[in-house]
């Protein structure tokens, strides 16, 4: 499952996207044997990211947003 996948946050861009604040939060992920791995980033509102900027908040936010995307598949 994705909450045993390594998440690294590569960078956090702020962009405006239809006249709205948004921030796109790069990131790499790896599964526990490295046989699987995903990249790119997930948008999210300045909210999302002021709840938690840290490191750890961030990658928590990436994975939930990451599991809600390939659960709507």
């Amino acid at each position: 499952m994705i909450e045993e996948m390594s998440i690294t946050v590569n960078n956090v861009q702020f962009v405006t996207v239809d006249n709205e604040k948004k921030v796109h939060i790069h990131f790499r992920g790896n599964d526990a044997e490295n046989q699987i791995n995903l990249n790119g980033y997930v948008p999210a509102t300045v909210e999302e990211y002021e709840t938690d900027a840290s490191v750890e908040g961030l990658s928590v936010l990436v994975k939930t947003k990451v599991t809600e995307r390939l659960g709507s598949t």
